[in-house]
């Protein structure tokens, strides 16, 4: 289960810079079997349904027997009975089916409906193997004028699958996690969390993927609402831009970083006419690539800045090359003798 939960507050702007940066991701889930008659039939319009929606929503694909508990409960608390499976929502409960239907008709109207709704929160997430589970390090903003509270059963999730054709579509659900809010979260704040899922016994490792989305159960009861998922990447350190050109007119310039929160980074450049501040920080962050233009060779030159993160277990690092200008210099004053005379 999740091992850390941190929260922290930030200016209401970040609001509006995650919001224009985010659209909301649908996730579907199916819970079935795969030797079920209605599931059979459902299985071309899930695989349809996954290539069409690539890069919008994720389709997942539960085993109901193995999963009688935990995310199938969303669907239980959205529609209280049914009568078949597949038993299939989207959003965690936001629009339900069941049963025999027109499935690629009304599994794409299903997510249709969540994709029409804006995100209520932004969300990033990293994922590396953890033994035989996966931890996912996961970033919430909370983009909601009200706050995130834990009345409200406010929890993050992840989930990891298989990409394989297992059952009747390309994806394969192999393990949940589940991490309660401790605190509420208030407009515009973010927290952080690392959480793993139990063991994925018998899962092609190089097939596995992960999602992290997050949660709440308006007043309480009834049924759950995502406000919003992304699919985890892997546990990388990544520097924005990767290259760069300073000039006497413009000596500095700023490195975007990005990576799990669990890392701290350090900061060095490899030639004596650069400079970097700070030297060390927090992922996020942000890092200021400075021009040193006295001791810049005459002809130039080209340097790199080395980050290295380490934390939790990894050692990440990330290279950013950086073009000096030639050093232009003065004319020199040319002295002439003057005339007998004068």
């Amino acid at each position: 289960m999740g091992r850390s939960l941190r929260c922290t507050a930030f200016p209401l702007l970040l609001c509006a810079v995650a919001v224009s940066a985010q659209e909301r991701l649908a996730v579907l889930e199916f819970f079935g079997r795969p030797n079920g008659q209605f599931c059979r039939e459902a299985g071309p319009a899930m695989l349809a349904l996954q290539a069409e929606m690539s890069g919008r929503a994720v389709l997942l694909e539960y085993d109901y027997d193995r999963f009688a508990t935990g995310r199938v409960d969303r669907f239980w608390a959205a529609r209280p009975s049914a009568m078949y499976l597949p038993l299939v929502m989207v959003g965690s409960g936001y629009r339900t089916s069941t049963g025999q239907v027109d499935y690629e008709r009304e599994y794409r109207a299903m997510i249709e409906a969540e994709l029409a709704r804006s995100p209520e929160a932004a969300v990033s997430a990293y994922w590396r193997r953890s033994g035989d589970a996966v931890r996912v390090y996961v970033r919430v903003t909370n983009l909601r004028a009200s706050p995130l509270t834990t009345a409200e059963e406010g929890a993050i999730w992840v989930i990891a699958w298989e990409n394989a054709r297992i059952g009747v579509s390309d994806t394969w659900v192999r393990g949940t996690a589940f991490r309660a809010l401790t605190e509420s979260l208030a407009p515009g704040a973010t927290l952080v969390a690392t959480v793993d899922t139990a063991s994925l016994a018998g899962a092609d490792w190089e097939r596995v993927s992960s999602l992290a989305l997050v949660e709440r159960r308006p007043g309480g009861a009834g049924a759950y609402d995502m406000l919003q998922a992304a699919v985890a990447q892997p546990a990388a350190l990544a520097a924005f831009p990767t290259t760069l050109t300073l000039t006497a007119a413009e000596p500095t310039a700023e490195v975007a970083l990005a990576g799990p929160h669990a890392l701290t980074w350090t900061a060095a450049a490899d030639v004596p006419w650069l400079a970097v501040s700070p030297t060390t920080g927090a992922l996020p962050g942000t890092a200021t690539v400075s021009l040193i233009v006295a001791m810049l060779p005459a002809g130039g030159g080209t340097g790199q800045v080395h980050f290295d993160a380490a934390g939790d277990g990894m050692s990440l690092s990330a290279t950013v090359s950086v073009m000096g200008p030639v050093r232009v210099r003065p004319p020199r004053r040319r002295l002439y003798a003057q005339p007998p005379g004068r």
